[in-house]
Formats: structure tokens, C-alpha cells, sequence
């Protein structure tokens, strides 16, 4: 798969043209990288051609998903809801309903899963206010719908609105699988970590 046919895929999906141009710019930013990296370390050009080809079908995969109200309206459908304890005192603040609003696709190097999250709107609160993207929930589950694997991943720097979280997975023998997330959480320094609530869903081979 190339550039065109990405780009020919995104076109397809019910969306603003605002948030077309920004998933195409993503894509042009991670065939960038590889392309660089690529330059940097000649000998292992046949190893990034398999990480590129990866990433650009993951990014297929979930954007054939996003078909939401974000994409029609162009307005953020999440909203914040307070977390209480059982006596009605206020002991947090979570962020839900944002499945349309955090892209998500994957990609595997040996042991390694990386989902690299993107914010539809990266210059609305609350992704404007986050400095990291973490996971706090997912789960791995295999061809048979048995999950092998849950937890969460340690945060990972955002950048332009993306961040790329990794997973290990020593754990788990070759063969199809999807990775489920049904929540991420953002960081900032000095802050109360928020969860992000939502699902979203990418297939991928070990």
C-alpha cells in the first residue's frame, strides 16, 4: 500500500475537510520518519519497509472505524463528569464519551506494540492541557475472543497532538490479534492524571 491509496482511503471517510487534511498530514509525517530513518541506517532498509507497510495498514484499519459525530459536526461530543466516593464528596474528574476524538493505530517490532495515539482536535481542552498520553486500560484478545493479555502502559511524550505508548509483548505467541482500549489518560506536571473514556480498537499480527 502507498501514499495515494492511504490517502485515497481517508478521502472516502465521512468527515470535515479540516480533519481529512490533518490525518493526511499525520501520515506524511510518519512516512517522513521512516524515510529518514531509513537513511540514517542503510542496512536496515528491509526492516523499516516492513514497520512502514505495518503502520500505514493499522492507520487504514482505524480510520475506516471513524465514522462519528465529530466527523459530521466538527464539534467535541466528550464531556467531564466528576468521580465520586460513596459518601458524595467529589475525589476526581474523568473525561467521557471520546472515542471519536483520539485516532488510533498500531504497529509491532518483535516484543514491542506501539499505539500511536493523534488527537482530532489537539488545540481543544482537555488535549490542549496534556503533556503526556498514557493508557490506563486495555486489553489484547486473540483470534478466538480470548483475552491474553490486560493493563495499562506508561505515558509517552505528545507531539503535535500524538503520542506513541508502547506494550510489551513477551508474553504472547505469534498469531492475529486486536488491541482494545477503553481508556487513556492524560498527564500534566502538577496535575491530576485525567482518564479519557472511550473504545477504540486495532487489529495487528504478532
Amino acid at each position: 500500500m502507498d501514499y495515494r491509496e492511504l490517502k485515497y482511503a481517508a478521502e472516502r471517510i465521512t468527515m470535515s475537510e479540516e480533519r481529512k487534511a490533518r490525518i493526511v498530514k499525520n501520515c506524511e509525517i510518519q512516512i517522513q520518519n521512516t524515510r529518514e530513518e531509513q537513511e540514517r541506517k542503510p542496512n536496515q532498509n528491509r526492516f523499516f519497509a516492513r514497520k512502514l507497510a505495518a503502520v500505514l495498514t493499522a492507520l487504514v484499519i482505524c480510520l475506516s472505524l471513524s465514522v462519528s459525530a465529530l466527523a459530521a459536526t466538527g464539534v467535541l461530543q466528550g464531556f467531564f463528569r466528576n468521580i465520586t466516593n460513596l459518601r458524595g464528596t467529589v475525589v476526581g474528574t474523568s473525561y467521557e464519551q471520546a472515542s471519536d476524538e483520539i485516532r488510533m493505530a498500531v504497529s509491532v517490532n518483535g516484543n514491542q506494540l506501539t499505539a500511536v495515539a493523534t488527537f482530532a482536535a489537539p488545540q481543544r481542552i482537555p488535549y490542549s492541557e496534556a503533556e503526556k498520553l498514557g493508557i490506563a486500560a486495555y486489553q489484547i484478545v486473540d483470534a478466538n475472543g480470548k483475552v491474553v493479555k490486560a493493563g495499562s502502559a506508561e505515558a509517552a511524550e505528545i507531539v503535535d497532538g500524538q503520542a506513541a505508548v508502547s506494550i510489551q509483548l513477551d508474553d504472547i505467541g505469534s498469531g492475529h490479534y486486536k488491541l482494545v482500549v477503553t481508556a487513556f489518560v492524560a498527564e500534566k506536571k502538577a496535575d491530576q492524571p485525567l482518564n479519557i473514556n472511550g473504545t477504540w480498537e486495532c487489529s495487528f499480527r504478532k
